[in-house]
């Protein structure tokens, strides 16, 4: 990566601090990786948690202000979290190794990212400068 392509990477980065932002990974060296990543640009980091459950129970009860989703989650989808963070306007994205193929059409306006989880290009997506309409 070049010099340039790298600082733009963390200033893209520094986007995270001050927000609290949750981590629905099930892979639990990628969700450590991710939430070192994120507290050390500033970030309070809920979770990490590797479940469909789990993540909605964090929804219901911790402030929120951005998500990053694994979509294949212990033998399930996290959709029912994505419909959720939706309902409640909070912005996510999705960050998988899986065929975007198997995201539901309702879902095509939202920031899809591949595994290993590149933040800057996250940051981007949850707080950079994007449509009214694009979460």
């Amino acid at each position: 990566m070049g010099q340039r392509s790298e600082d733009l990477e963390n200033l893209a980065i520094e986007l995270f601090a001050g927000k609290r932002v949750l981590i629905v990974e099930d892979e639990y060296f990628l969700a450590d990786e991710t939430r070192r990543k994120l507290e050390k640009a500033g970030a309070t980091v809920i979770g990490p948690v590797a479940g469909v459950t789990a993540a909605l129970d964090l929804v219901e009860n911790e402030e929120i202000d951005a998500a990053i989703l694994d979509v294949h989650l212990e033998g399930d989808f996290v959709f029912p979290v994505a419909d959720e963070l939706e309902r409640r306007d909070i912005p996510f994205v999705f960050a998988t190794a899986f065929d975007p193929s198997v995201i539901p059409t309702r879902f095509t306006g939202f920031a899809l990212c591949a595994k290993p989880t590149e933040l800057g290009k996250i940051a981007e997506a949850l707080f950079g400068q994007r449509p009214a309409e694009y979460h």
